[in-house]
């Protein structure tokens, strides 16, 4: 008992310190901003954010530039069903958060839905993360609550999510393995696809203990924190049964069931954290494994370069959505 109660302090001393250091970001921006003469402060603010739409937009046009825009166009998918299961999966993780984060601060933020896209946008085509960022940074400014606050909500939003994601991979992974058709390990190489395998299940593992340590670790209390475990858990299930019925509209002649591996893998690399432009990568994977379909390899491989696109015009589209979509400051009644 004395060893246990000597820990709580120092974790609460490091909290403390953490939270002084967060706490000390604004004053030292004020002290920069008021430094500033008005019109120098409000050019350089429309500068900088010119400039970080600009930075976005010549990222999403290089990667466009790699598509093979002319066999995409020869064999797209012909089903209207396979576009509408895109933009259901598509808005699917935004909607989420924006429930997430209502659930936080106990408002109706849809009105503030193009932050959402831009946070889908910077996490997708950019690095993991760099979406929530941004995220933290626009709650400061537009819900106009302290950085410590902020940053508390978008870390138990983000352990929340993470748990809820893995929980479901581990459990269709466990399923997979257990009664699946493992020929999957013939096509892919052992040793990346057990890398990833691993990777999966311990970051799966570290994930669940935040409810072990729910009362040292989040801020959100107890039933706004399994309403936000179950908002994601349902998001991770129907994100793959959307995947799963689009690709067996857009292919005529399969069944669900034939995509149980290639489901398997973009799984696995949803999960797999610090991989930017994830989409890419599974694209590699999948065009690797497209014989694996009984199909013509020409149509498979058309539908995920189809796929691939529409989620690279659905960046662009958020990108168009979050500069019109402009939040105006909506303070919060919030006690800092």
């Amino acid at each position: 008992m004395g060893e246990q109660s000597s820990g709580e302090p120092s974790r609460v001393d490091r909290a403390d310190r953490f939270g002084a250091r967060v706490a000390e970001l604004p004053r030292f921006g004020k002290r920069i901003r008021d430094a500033m003469p008005p019109g120098l402060r409000q050019g350089l603010r429309r500068a900088l954010s010119l400039g970080f739409f600009a930075v976005i937009g010549v990222v999403l046009v290089r990667q466009l530039s790699g598509t093979d825009w002319p066999e995409v166009l020869r064999a797209v998918p012909r089903s209207p069903w396979f576009y509408v299961l895109f933009v259901a999966r598509f808005f699917l993780l935004p909607v989420t958060d924006a429930l997430s984060y209502s659930a936080v601060w106990a408002t109706n933020l849809f009105r503030h839905f193009g932050a959402f896209l831009m946070k889908r946008l910077l996490n997708s085509s950019f690095s993991v993360g760099s979406g929530d960022v941004y995220l933290l940074l626009w709650t400061v400014s537009t819900l106009q609550v302290s950085y410590r606050k902020a940053f508390s909500a978008a870390k138990d939003v983000t352990l929340l999510s993470a748990a809820a994601a893995n929980a479901v991979a581990v459990l269709v992974l466990g399923a997979y393995l257990a009664y699946g058709d493992l020929s999957l390990m013939e096509s892919v190489s052992p040793g990346v696809l057990g890398l990833i395998i691993g990777v999966t299940l311990a970051t799966a593992l570290l994930s669940l203990l935040v409810f072990r340590f729910r009362g040292t670790v989040l801020a959100v209390d107890t039933p706004v924190m399994w309403r936000i475990f179950g908002y994601h858990g349902v998001r991770s299930i129907l994100r793959i049964v959307l995947l799963g019925l689009q690709w067996t509209v857009g292919l005529p002649g399969s069944r669900l069931s034939d995509w149980i591996s290639l489901l398997i893998v973009d799984l696995l690399v949803s999960r797999t954290p610090l991989v930017p432009a994830r989409e890419f990568l599974f694209l590699s994977l999948a065009l690797g494994l497209a014989g694996t379909i009984d199909a013509p390899e020409a149509q498979v491989t058309a539908l995920f370069l189809t796929d691939t696109a529409l989620l690279q015009i659905g960046a662009v589209a958020s990108l168009i959505a979050a500069m019109v979509w402009r939040s105006k400051p909506h303070p919060l009644p919030v006690k800092d």
